[in-house]
């Protein structure tokens, strides 16, 4: 019983195995369900990659999956969408070719039918990119012969397989045409035979460029490879091979197609090399039509230019550039596009003239990056002292300046004096004036607004037929400077209206226009009451690019108003004039800076307000500032409102610190000379409260009084007309003294003594510096003051005192007498006199004994 199997027995093992058989396919069942799942979601991934052009992730995930897909069926299907994305790429490649040529191939090794047709086309042209970059850097490096069998076997490698694809591509267009005669519907190999004869156009366009760069290689067979690069030109454009080519017009080309157009090129540098001057001109005249894009016309005198210098033909290269109208014609992109082309091929043409044209040109056209990178590496220029030579160093270091370098400003405006004192080695004056209008710049930054101005003026006027944009810029910087200089006076500002108002006639399609009308209305609010100023400005349209302006100049109108009534009301209204500002997107961080500064000069002026606002808005500032791209003078300026705060608030400490950044960081602005009156005002205080200052208290009191007659001025007329650059000047003198440096306090009080005479505190001082190094001078001055002053004095006691130290060096006994008739004239109201001449007699007394 105990082997045989009962009926019970066997059902049961029929339902585990049942049991097992249908786990078993459910399992089977929901990992394909979830194979199925996930090929979706890869395919709906890559689908919106492919949408949104996003190529390097899309290959990234197809090269993922084809790793990961064990499906043969699959994996083809994605090897086979990789070579298309692959060929694409090839052909319009913008980044690294030598990776993506790697994994092309990795491709074709695992799939090599794939490796035939656009992929194989792609392939080439990616070489061909290689090859051509080769041939410009061979030039580049100035066409040496070392560096020729490198490139000369390269090319030959890639026209060998051009002419093998080509061979391959025509038999295969044989077999579609052959197929599609047998067949009834001859659409779909019609259509594939036309992808084919396009990809052997293509192979074509490559072959006839490879051949040319390899027939301005060669010397032996030359002859034959132009003959060859002219036929495959041909071929591609479908030209008749015996047809002269001076008989094509402009009716037998596609110039919407870039590529037709370089063909076109390619053969006109081909008659340039046969030396065929009437056919290499009518084949450029063909680039230069109107049906050809502004990038392909403008690129037509780089051809030419390319042309004769691949054929060694550099004389006729270079009278090609003295063709200035024609450059004149281009954008300013290709004018620097045909320069630095130009300068790739220094090194082979080996001219010094082509050099400063090259390098001239790039100055012309403000390539300031261009030109510094390129004229480091040319030795001539530094010693030559001809206008353009010394036009192109000073535009370097303008640019320079211009771009992280703040010292090379003086460098600049040296060098840029010295060209334009040098203009009449100057090929063309209006280059002059370009230079001129560099150190009109130059003037700016150092804050020489009126000769600014002048220079802006002049450029624009010589440059207004020939350089329209630069005459442009210099008329709207003469016009935008004459504003920002003439804010403190009623005739600069009628001066900037009248600029302005010949700006917005003469250029109205400048980019500067609108801007220029604004600033001219804003000149005119300032003669109309603040709330019709306000009307006018509520006018502007939110788009207007004037806008976010428009709000900070209804908050300056409304501090117009507080500052003519100082109401509560008036002071609500500029706080919201000032909200419009900081919560509008058209206002920038540096105009929300200037609406908190409006409002924090109110709240500094107003009674009754707390603390708190004010406080506020310096935070909020500050983090604007942060923002802002360039802050300038809004720094110093909210150090200013720091300074002032701690002024109201009475925090000593506040505003010394405030004071002490402005005059570090805001010399020769109109925040320095209040900064430097606190920054004095704090060392006196510190004077006062100690009985002899140390020598820590004294230099930076100097230091401070130093730069504070300096702003406030010392020549003669100045000290007559200003009684507080008089008395910032003699404290200076003072603390001169303290400090023991006599000779430079005699320097100061000795021309205030011949300014003021009548002034005994001078006179004082100007005998103390002398008393150390000018006895005699010292004690003719204690005689006119002891003469001078009225009996019992302070002073008169002092000049007598001094007089008889003077005295005592030679005769005690007299100074002696000197000082007992000084007591007895000078009463007993003195007694602190007194008692120092009594103790003076003493000692003197003593010592004539002993």
């Amino acid at each position: 019983m105990r082997g045989r199997i009962t009926r019970s027995r066997l059902s049961r093992i029929v339902f585990v195995l049942g049991s097992l058989f249908f786990l078993a396919s459910l399992l089977v069942f929901g990992s394909k369900a979830t194979a199925q799942i996930e090929q979706r979601e890869d395919r709906v991934l890559e689908q919106w990659l492919e949408d949104r052009g996003l190529d390097d992730l899309l290959l990234e995930q197809l090269e993922s999956r084809l790793e990961s897909t064990n499906d043969l069926v699959s994996r083809e299907g994605i090897a086979k969408r990789l070579a298309r994305i692959y060929a694409r790429k090839l052909l319009t490649l913008d980044g690294d070719s030598q990776a993506l040529v790697k994994r092309t191939r990795d491709l074709i090794a695992l799939y090599p039918q794939f490796g035939s047709g656009r992929l194989r086309v792609a392939m080439l042209h990616s070489r061909y990119l290689e090859c051509e970059k080769l041939f410009r850097d061979w030039i580049r490096n100035g066409a040496t012969l070392a560096d020729k069998p490198n490139i000369e076997k390269t090319l030959r490698g890639l026209d060998k397989d051009l002419s093998s694809a080509l061979t391959a591509l025509m038999r295969r267009s044989e077999e579609l045409f052959s197929a599609g005669q047998l067949s009834r519907d001859q659409r779909a190999t019609d259509e594939q035979r036309q992808l084919v004869e396009a990809e052997a156009l293509h192979c074509q366009f490559l072959a006839g460029w490879s051949r040319y760069f390899l027939a301005m290689l060669g010397e032996d067979d030359q002859a034959v490879m132009i003959d060859q690069s002219e036929s495959s030109f041909r071929e591609f454009l479908q030209l008749d091979q015996q047809t002269v080519l001076s008989q094509f017009d402009s009716r037998w080309f596609d110039f919407s197609s870039a590529w037709h157009v370089r063909a076109i090129s390619g053969l006109a540098a081909i008659s340039v090399a046969r030396k065929n001057e009437s056919q290499s001109l009518h084949l450029y005249k063909l680039i230069e039509s109107n049906a050809v894009t502004r990038e392909s016309r403008e690129a037509a005198i780089r051809f030419r230019y390319l042309g004769h210098c691949h054929a060694r033909q550099y004389s006729d290269a270079i009278n090609v550039l003295r063709n200035r109208n024609a450059i004149r014609a281009l954008s300013r992109e290709g004018r620097i596009r045909l320069w630095i082309t130009v300068i790739d091929t220094l090194q082979a043409v080996n001219s010094k003239e082509l050099e400063v044209m090259a390098l001239a040109g790039l100055a012309r056209n403000m390539a300031g990056e261009f030109l510094v990178r390129e004229s480091e590496r040319i030795d001539n220029l530094e010693s030559s002292e001809v206008f353009e030579s010394l036009w192109i160093r000073g535009y370097s270091k303008f640019w320079l300046s211009e771009n992280g370098e703040p010292d090379a400003v003086k460098e600049a405006s040296e060098l840029l004096r010295k060209a334009v004192l040098a203009e009449e080695t100057a090929a063309d004056q209006n280059d002059v004036s370009r230079c001129r209008y560099l150190l009109a710049w130059l003037m700016l930054k150092q804050r020489d607004y009126d000769s600014a101005i002048e220079v802006f003026t002049e450029v624009s006027q010589q440059l207004t037929e020939v350089d329209p944009q630069l005459a442009s810029e210099a008329a709207w910087h003469a016009a935008r400077t004459s504003m920002q200089s003439g804010k403190q006076n009623s005739g600069g500002m009628n001066d900037a209206w009248n600029r302005l108002e010949r700006f917005v006639r003469q250029w109205p399609d400048s980019p500067h226009a609108n801007r220029a009308g604004f600033e001219k209305l804003k000149i005119e609010l300032r003669s109309m009451p603040p709330v019709d100023a306000i009307e006018r400005l509520r006018e502007i349209s939110r788009g207007d690019e004037n806008y976010g302006a428009s709000l900070l100049e209804i908050a300056t109108q409304n501090f117009r108003l507080w500052e003519s009534d100082n109401r509560k009301a008036k002071l609500q209204g500029l706080r919201k004039s000032n909200e419009d500002v900081q919560s509008s997107n058209a206002t920038n961080p540096l105009e929300k800076v200037r609406g908190n500064f409006l409002l924090m000069n109110a709240l500094l002026r107003s009674k009754g307000e707390s603390n708190e606002e004010f406080e506020l808005l310096l935070e909020r500032c500050e983090s604007l500032l942060g923002q802002a791209n360039e802050p300038g003078l809004a720094e110093v300026e909210l150090l200013y409102y720091q300074m002032q705060f701690g002024q109201k608030s009475g925090d000593t400490e506040e505003v010394y610190a405030a004071a002490t950044r402005i005059v570090n960081t805001g010399a020769e602005t109109r925040f320095e000379l209040p900064a430097l009156i606190q920054l004095a005002k704090y060392h006196d205080a510190k004077f006062s409260s100690a009985s002899t200052p140390s020598p820590e208290q004294i230099a930076p009191a100097i230091e401070a009084y130093e730069r504070l007659s300096g702003c406030l001025g010392h020549t003669p007329d100045k000290l007559k007309s200003s009684a507080n650059a008089k008395v910032a000047r003699s404290r200076l003198g003072e603390l001169y003294l303290l400090a023991g440096r006599d000779a430079e306090s005699e320097k100061i009080f000795q021309p205030l003594s011949d300014l003021f005479p009548g002034n005994a505190n001078y006179l004082r001082s100007l005998a103390l510096a002398k008393s150390k190094r000018d006895s005699n001078g010292s004690v003719q001055i204690w005689k006119r003051l002891a003469a001078g002053s009225e009996a019992g004095s302070a002073l008169w006691f002092e000049s007598k005192l001094e007089l008889a130290k003077s005295l005592a060096m030679q005769d005690r006994q007299a100074a002696v007498k000197l000082l007992k008739q000084t007591k007895q004239l000078g009463g007993d109201d003195s007694s602190q006199w007194q008692e120092t001449l009594r103790e003076k007699i003493e000692q003197w007394t003593q010592g004539e004994r002993q």
